[in-house]
């Protein structure tokens, strides 16, 4: 049998540190004086925790769920948290503390599984400081096995510990009972976050605090209307306090403060006083009664991943797999007069000066709009200058290479030359070899560019009648509002964009591809099958080849890359070739190029069809799940077959496009989404497959008003809350045409958290913390879970200002709140506030613990350099440390 972890009752504590040097914690008795301050702190649904966490190790209270006779049972959607290790050890902290790490190779997991479940399997080590030079990363694997036949379905294994293991269950998977293995063969220590969930689930992988790059000392500020019409750099500059101010098109401008240093990207190196300063002084900038939204100047990067040292072979596998050969002959004009505009690197010259020669292979299809600025990398990631051209914004978009000895990275005119390569004798050809590319440069030195420039590039691209598709093989994590409002001008101006989904295989939505303008392009292999980076979930509206260097898919004796245009710049001589890479950033200008066919054969073609076409399956092959594949892989035959056909369908989605409601949130809501966006659309009936769930629609016939959201309520009285339920909104409509459409089906889905005393989110840290920089823990307690919730109580605790903070510390390495770990922060995750200490008490405190992470659109602003917070182990005046748990075993 597992062990049972202690509940309150059962757990001793051996002294409390406060303010004043007393302490005690976990409650008080009737006829004492009321603590300080007490609480309770609540848990996500659903929420469980490995039974032998390091912290358990400890203290000799682990379970035991290393084999599948003691497997731990997990309900059919569940939050995980847990713990692994290769070897026993000791963290180098830095401190007169030792921590402990503790051998436990495997752990097993029992749930019922079934076709379109998703299973994520996320890792995360402690700092590398914490470890002797030279150690490995995490191996670890993730097995599922039959628990009726012992047989393993499928393996999937991770050695470098670098991309989350992620697997949607497939079609024919057959329903029943299986046990998932969680091992580790060798590498550091880490915790991990294992979740189940529905195929119908939105994003479940949010279990860490985003980090985007941005530039300190910047910032991106876009202003109400009314508030700077008429003004100059000057003007805007002295208002904000600034140093230099300059305008992105429409209301955004960049605004740089005075700092008396160059603007500099952030790093590891960047002091975190720096990052705080540039976050708060953005925040200050919001709160302005002239600005609509003050955001960081984020930083985007190439979305390539280089491939290993294979030999390549001069073929395009990609082409036949999306039916391009077929295409060609439907659309013999190949993109003729259609302008691609690839904000990248730039493009590769034999000489990046202003009269070196293009690629040859893409040379004759380069169109450089004369006098106008096509070159936007900023001075400070800009390497110009070794050219001749002035660092900075210019005329003449060529890659200057990275600077470096060895060669550097092409990427801008890697695709390129997949979006439209010349066709001729030589080399590679483009999907769309007619096209004109016009190379737009965002991403300087090392493929890195930030917002601001990407934002005037795309209100210029907005401008020019030459540009049809904006290909963006780029990304980064941060969801500036002034960048999709860029992009919404560009695609009312008729341009389509068209965005790489990122590579960090999770579900976490990634932008730009993310936006509801942009096409995001996920990857597959040679086979089809999703690449094993390419991100899933909401920021993939189809996909396209990208590659997987790590696999020969489709059987031709060589890795599935993707072979294009390069080019080397070995001590400085510029030389052009071709190379095989894989990533998202490939898969992107495939669409780009095939938008281009598309519209050589319909001059009409526009965005608004595009999507139109792609909602209707018009496009693409019917997908194996939607979360991987969004509509599913671009086939070019179909997609210029629609274009010819010309009939678009009026269609009416949903977005989101399905719901979760977990018995705790039983109310929700969701907007319409027409195409054409411009279509008359009448609901005819609104049919709710279950008693329990109601749409709060006027009575039917109703005209759709895609910006008014409809409420969708659960009723749960009398549900079974053991069991988990699913239904469908079912919203039949018309045109104004008077055709009946095709029903709008919306999937519904009901689960309950379980029984209270099921949840678990490990023994938990509860801290009162100093405010200032230094987050020094003043006192301390810990709790274990009872009845679903932890209890906790502070006495004699010093009057001032503090954060309250709780979690867990699985690994044992001192700190709590760790990516993958539990954590709560009054009043919410993300967003501590401080509490104040002193007169009356403070009772009733509550918060939530989860091992998941609020997103950087709920908490308005990035979270740099969180690293958690540290525990007290030395009780000064006490004997005994505060983390040591005592039990009457």
């Amino acid at each position: 049998m597992a062990t049972e972890r202690l509940g309150i009752g059962g757990l001793l504590l051996a002294g409390l540190l406060s303010g004043c040097g007393g302490g005690g914690g976990g409650g008080s008795s009737s006829d004492e004086a009321a603590p300080d301050i007490s609480g309770v702190i609540s848990l996500e649904s659903r929420t469980r925790v490995d039974l032998d966490t390091a912290d358990d190790i400890r203290v000799g209270l682990a379970g035991d769920n290393g084999s599948r006779n003691t497997s731990q049972a997990l309900p059919n959607t569940a939050v995980v948290g847990g713990y692994l290790s290769s070897s026993r050890g000791t963290y180098n902290t830095n401190t007169a503390d030792d921590f402990e790490y503790f051998s436990d190779r495997n752990d097993i997991y029992a749930a019922e599984l079934s076709e379109g479940d998703r299973i994520n399997f996320q890792v995360f080590e402690s700092p590398a400081s914490y470890f002797p030079l030279g150690t490995l990363p995490p191996q670890r694997s993730m097995k599922v096995i039959d628990a009726d036949s012992g047989q393993t379905v499928f393996t999937l294994s991770e050695s470098t510990g670098s991309l989350p293991i992620s697997t949607v269950l497939g079609a024919g998977f057959e329903e029943g009972a299986y046990f998932i293995e969680l091992s580790t063969s060798g590498g550091a220590p880490f915790r991990y976050v294992l979740t189940l969930a529905s195929g119908s689930s939105t994003s479940v992988m949010n279990t860490r605090y985003a980090e985007p790059d941005f530039l300190v000392d910047e910032a991106i500020v876009t202003f109400k209307p009314e508030a700077v019409s008429g003004q100059g750099g000057l003007a805007i500059a002295q208002a904000m306090s600034a140093n230099e101010a300059r305008h992105l098109g429409g209301h955004s401008w960049r605004v740089r403060r005075n700092e008396g240093q160059a603007v500099a990207a952030l790093s590891a190196q960047t002091p975190g006083s720096k990052r705080r300063e540039t976050l708060s002084w953005i925040r200050q900038l919001g709160e302005r009664a002239d600005v609509e939204v003050a955001e960081p100047n984020y930083i985007y990067t190439a979305q390539q991943i280089n491939p290993d040292d294979d030999d390549l072979y001069p073929r395009q596998w990609n082409y036949p797999l999306i039916q391009l050969p077929l295409a060609w002959q439907a659309a013999p004009e190949g993109g003729q007069g259609v302008g691609i505009a690839v904000m990248d690197t730039g493009l590769f010259r034999d000489t990046p000066s202003a009269s070196g020669d293009w690629h040859p292979d893409i040379d004759a299809n380069v169109d450089i709009v004369t006098g106008q600025i096509m070159d936007y990398v900023s001075a400070e990631l800009d390497i110009d200058s070794r050219w001749g051209d002035p660092d900075g914004r210019d005329t003449n978009p060529a890659d200057p290479g990275d600077g470096k000895a060895q060669s550097s990275s092409f990427h801008g005119t890697h695709v390129a030359g997949i979006a439209g390569a010349v066709d001729n004798i030589d080399g590679v050809i483009g999907v769309a070899p007619l096209s004109r590319i016009l190379p737009v440069r965002v991403l300087g030195e090392g493929g890195e560019g930030n917002g601001a420039d990407l934002i005037d590039a795309i209100n210029w691209a907005a401008t020019r009648s030459e540009i049809d598709v904006i290909n963006l093989s780029l990304g980064g994590l941060g969801p500036s509002q002034s960048l999709e409002a860029a992009i919404n001008s560009a695609t009312d101006a008729g341009k389509l964009v068209v965005a790489a989904a990122g590579n960090q295989g999770t579900d976490e939505a990634t932008y730009p591809a993310a936006f509801d303008n942009v096409v995001g392009v996920g990857a597959v292999d040679g086979a089809g099958e999703r690449s094993s980076y390419s991100n899933i979930g909401p920021s993939v509206d189809l996909v396209a080849p990208g590659g997987d260097a790590s696999r020969d898919a489709n059987q031709d004796g060589v890795a599935d890359v993707i072979i294009s245009t390069w080019g080397t710049d070995d001590g400085g001589n510029f030389v052009p070739g071709y190379a095989g890479l894989q990533g998202t950033s490939m898969a992107a200008p495939h669409v780009a190029g095939v938008y281009a066919l598309m519209k050589s054969v319909d001059a009409t073609m526009t965005p608004d069809r595009f999507f139109t076409f792609l909602v209707g399956g018009q496009l693409t092959n019917p997908p194996p799940n939607q979360t991987e594949y969004g509509a599913g892989m671009i086939d070019a035959l179909k997609s210029v077959d629609a274009a010819l056909d010309g009939n678009t369908s009026t269609i009416l989605a949903a977005r989101p496009s399905s719901l979760q409601f977990n018995g705790v949130i039983n109310q929700q809501e969701f907007t319409f989404a027409k195409y054409p966006s411009d279509a008359n659309i009448t609901i005819d009936n609104v049919t709710e497959s279950a008693s329990w769930l109601s749409v709060g629609l006027e009575e039917p016939p109703v005209p759709v008003n895609a910006s008014e959201p409809v409420i969708v309520s659960v009723d749960t009285a009398g549900l079974d809350q053991s069991q988990s339920y699913s239904a469908e909104i079912v919203i039949d409509y018309s045109s104004s045409e008077g055709a009946a459409e095709r029903p709008l089906t919306i999937p519904v889905t009901l689960q309950f958290g379980g029984s209270p005393e099921d949840l678990d989110a490990g023994r938990h840290y509860v801290l009162l913390v100093s405010t200032d920089d230094d987050r020094e823990t003043i006192a301390q307690t810990v709790v274990n879970v009872a009845e679903g919730q932890y209890q906790f109580a502070f006495d004699d605790v010093a009057p001032g200002e503090y954060f309250l903070v709780a979690g867990t510390d699985m690994d044992n390495n001192g700190l709590i709140c760790e990516n993958g770990e539990a954590c709560a922060e009054y009043p919410v995750n993300g967003l501590p506030e401080k509490i104040v200490i002193g007169g009356e008490p403070l009772a009733g405190v509550t918060l939530t613990t989860s091992f998941r992470r609020p997103t950087i659109a709920a908490m308005g602003m990035p979270r740099y350099g969180f690293e958690g917070y540290r525990l007290k182990t030395d009780s000064g005046d006490q004997d005994e440390p505060v983390r040591q748990v005592e039990t009457d075993r």
